[in-house]
């Protein structure tokens, strides 16, 4: 069984690659000369970011952007340490209190939306750092009403251990595969590494979902369920920090998928109907295939282990506990002859088409890429079962309504 799920999995990856790649020749989409700079305005929400949050708001400052025509403003989500301080001596920086405490930091942001002048307003979160042109050239691509939100690229800035490294790796990967998706308007992501919105749109729509685990996945799809599209801006560079520990990255990514969970449920009436295009009908069906399949590997895969471990114990029972000499040990040879190329032949089809996919991303987003390092090989071998059980976890959670937690 798990020889057809492999194949099956590799086959419809390599249409998949075939079909992104293709994508490569369609048009990045129109952009609009801006005669006029609009006013706009940058939500900073902040819980205990003193370290962080200086560089957030200077990246700002420091921006191209006329200062004019910029509002900063920073809503402090009861924070314990130092932060109130660091951004109270910052001249021309609105800052605020947040009383009203939400399931994650949609409250904080709305608190923001709720005084904010700006035609525009973006959303950015406080480990993150904007580039010098980010801010107008986010701007160029509202290039007609329809347009109600538009996201920057984004790449890692601490990439300084294994976490952060194969995440490093995995954004690069993520901005190629959202850049495709935008081309054919199929994006239906927002993120808080510099995401723009039409102010009064988003207040018609009713501001952010304060009980969401993920508002900005779903201020996105609210969007995209009433008619307007979610772009990305490639030319738009902006800086996040990544999450540099086991146990951080494991509750950022159980959240992220619960969150995407949830808000499938939520927007399920969109699935398979016509009147939203490939969004509809092929970006969220394709994801809920990606995850029955995920769930079919990690079935057949636990079933394999258990099996394996049952017949090796029940060998050394037989066996009354006798403990082999190293002698008795398989040889490198003998192991490799009797692989199964019936299974090792889709995963390294899998392996070759991700690589190649990955330094297509690479160039796409101008970084440059090392192969055959340790963070690449973790990346392909091992995060992919990490993220396997993060989906389990999120999904087991999602089923027994386990607490909330931003």
């Amino acid at each position: 069984m798990i020889y057809y799920v492999l194949w099956i999995v590799s086959f419809v990856g390599l249409i998949l690659a075939v079909f992104w790649l293709n994508l490569l020749f369609f048009n990045e989409g129109r952009r609009i000369k801006i005669k006029k700079l609009p006013h706009v305005s940058i939500i900073i929400p902040v819980h205990n970011e003193e370290k962080t949050i200086e560089r957030t708001i200077r990246s700002l400052l420091n921006s191209n952007y006329p200062k004019n025509k910029l509002e900063i403003i920073v809503v402090n989500d009861e924070s314990t340490d130092n932060t109130f301080n660091v951004v109270k001596k910052f001249k021309n920086i609105i800052l605020i209190d947040n009383k009203h405490k939400g399931i994650g930091k949609a409250s904080a942001v709305n608190a923001g939306l709720r005084i904010a002048k700006g035609e525009f307003f973006g959303v950015l979160d406080a480990d993150s750092e904007v580039g010098k042109n980010s801010i107008r050239n986010i701007l160029t691509y509202f290039s007609k009403n329809k347009i109600g939100c538009v996201i920057s690229a984004f790449k890692v800035l601490n990439s300084r251990n294994i976490y952060t490294g194969i995440q490093k790796i995995e954004y690069a990967f993520t901005v190629m595969i959202r850049e495709f998706m935008s081309r054919i308007n199929t994006l239906y992501y927002s993120h808080g590494v510099l995401s723009v919105f039409r102010t009064d749109l988003i207040k018609r729509l009713g501001y952010f979902d304060e009980n969401n685990l993920t508002e900005d996945l779903e201020i996105a799809m609210r969007l995209k369920s009433k008619g307007y599209e979610v772009k990305m801006a490639l030319k738009s560079i902006t800086y996040t920090r990544v999450p540099g520990t086991f146990k951080d990255l494991w509750n950022q990514r159980v959240r992220w998928y619960r969150g995407f969970l949830n808000n499938l449920i939520k927007y399920k009436y969109v699935i398979f109907n016509k009147k939203y295009g490939l969004y509809g009908n092929f970006q969220l069906p394709l994801n809920i295939f990606s995850l029955i399949m995920l769930g079919l590997v990690f079935i057949l895969f636990s079933y394999e282990i258990i099996r394996n471990l049952y017949n090796w114990i029940l060998k050394i029972i037989i066996l009354k506990f006798e403990i082999f000499s190293i002698g008795d040990l398989p040889s490198l040879k003998y192991l490799l002859l009797t692989i199964d190329i019936k299974y090792i032949f889709p995963i390294i089809i899998v392996i070759l088409v991700n690589s190649f996919l990955l330094y297509k991303a690479h160039k796409i987003i101008k970084e440059r890429t090392r192969l055959f390092t340790l963070n690449l090989f973790i990346y392909f071998l091992v995060f992919p079962v990490l993220t396997m059980f993060h989906w389990v976890t999120a999904l087991f959670k999602e089923i027994f309504q386990t607490s909330k937690e931003w």
